[in-house]
């Protein structure tokens, strides 16, 4: 969780134009979060946030992370 809050506070000071909105959604960053964040100009309320799952094996963990988003 640590590692997604701190890519969408980097993105957070971010100021859109009409442009700069439109090719963010073509971005891809590494968080599917910020992504989203991003796009739909969302606050993310992390003391509400809770981990779904946990996965020692990161490529295991990588996979179920993509089916959940």
């Amino acid at each position: 969780m640590n590692e997604h809050q701190k890519e969408v506070e980097a993105q957070e000071g971010r100021k859109y134009t009409r442009r700069s909105r439109k090719q963010s959604q073509s971005e891809q960053n590494k968080s599917a979060i910020t992504d989203h964040v991003n796009q739909e100009n969302h606050d993310i309320n992390w003391n509400e946030a809770t981990i779904i799952a946990r996965e020692s094996d990161k490529t295991t963990r990588w996979i179920r992370e993509a089916v959940k988003i």
